[in-house]
């Protein structure tokens, strides 16, 4: 059943080798039980970061205050940590004291669910502690553990508590859900961009529904996020996430999530769309391409369930619909003696026109529509 990657291999097994305890560990181990293939893989082991560092050509340190180590190997970076307890959780992200243990117990035991919590190598099989191959066959999400105690530990656990249920279609265990929703506002304390990063992948799950508990709850009014959404329509169009967020928050609380520029362009092409009527002729949409790119246009109208035909057909047939397609430009205006201001006033009737007839889209002809 565990199909471990040949790169992923070598590092367990000259760990190993040389003495020390590895397996893979957390998602790449719950992924296989659900017969999934994981996108990546972590491996935890016995050895120190400075021994781990002796035995590998390529690393780089890339967390080694809390005992990561990334092994390159096969062109590929692969996370090595160390089996460790944590304590101190000052800014409810991470913590304050990392101590290096000898047993995989130990370090299961701070995990954030029972799912995560699961290692394995070939020589030993499969170390599951807390039930968690129990829970993934019974669709169950549950800490390890006292559940106020994790998410008191680290906020963003709550975020990915509602993901996973999510995206896996699990239901959350009573318990564990009382505490994500009592501890919620701790989520303040979670870098914007962490949580944009959880919602994006949240947004597209079979089972959304779940987060609104989070919503009534209030543990996302911080971020403008109070009031509930489609979920019918979300699930339309779970195949573009962004077109899933703008269904799920209100574009005021995008400044706080620090989106990507390509994402700030999306959500502000659609409040541009938004206010436009819509259309009725060819005319029409390319006024809407004209304010925004094909790809979101295309986007707006998926997002609306309009009918794309004349849309597509615009784009395939190169029709104009912006100045720049104007078979005329400044310069030729500027050498007939027009200037300033009235330059661009020109090029703007003469698109008009040509959005109307584009067969009109001629120089001479242009020429002779000037006023």
């Amino acid at each position: 059943m565990f199909e471990i990657p040949q790169k992923i291999e070598y590092i367990i097994e000259k760990l190993t080798q040389n003495g020390y305890k590895a397996y893979i560990v957390g998602g790449s181990v719950r992924d296989i039980l659900l017969g999934k293939v994981p996108q990546d893989f972590d491996v935890t082991t016995s050895a120190t970061p400075n021994e781990v560092i002796s035995l590998f050509e390529h690393t780089v340190p890339t967390g080694i205050k809390h005992g990561t180590v990334t092994v390159v190997t096969d062109n590929t970076p692969v996370e090595v940590t160390t089996f460790r307890t944590e304590n101190g959780y000052a800014d409810f992200r991470r913590p304050d004291n990392v101590e290096f243990v000898s047993d995989i117990k130990e370090d299961l035991s701070r995990r954030d669910f029972t799912i995560n919590a699961m290692a394995y190598n070939h020589q030993d099989s499969l170390i599951d502690c807390f039930g968690g191959k129990d829970d993934l066959k019974n669709k169950v999400l549950r800490t390890v553990g006292d559940p106020g105690t994790r998410f008191k530990e680290d906020a963003l656990r709550i975020l990915r508590l509602f993901r996973f249920a999510s995206t896996l279609g699990f239901t959350i265990e009573e318990n564990t859900l009382t505490a994500a929703l009592e501890y919620s506002h701790l989520l303040e304390n979670v870098s914007r961009e962490r949580i944009f990063a959880e919602l994006k992948k949240t947004v597209t799950g079979e089972n959304f529904e779940v987060f609104s508990d989070l919503i009534i709850c209030g543990g996302l009014e911080f971020l403008n996020i109070k009031k509930i959404p489609n979920f019918e329509k979300i699930k339309k169009h779970k195949n573009n996430p962004l077109i899933c967020l703008y269904l799920s928050i209100d574009s005021k609380c995008l400044d706080q999530l620090k989106p990507s520029n390509s994402e700030r362009e999306f959500f502000n092409a659609f409040d541009k769309l938004s206010l436009l009527n819509a259309p009725k002729t060819k005319a029409d949409i390319k006024e809407m391409l004209n304010i925004s790119s094909p790809e979101y246009t295309l986007a707006f109208f998926e997002y609306k369930e309009w009918d794309t035909k004349d849309l597509k057909q615009i784009l395939q047939n190169h029709e104009p619909y912006k100045i720049s397609h104007l078979d005329i430009d400044g310069k030729t205006l500027i050498s007939l003696g027009f200037k300033g201001k009235e330059i661009g006033e020109i090029l703007e009737r003469l698109r008009k026109i040509v959005v109307n007839e584009p067969q009109k889209n001629k120089k001479e002809i242009l020429i002779n529509e000037i006023p």
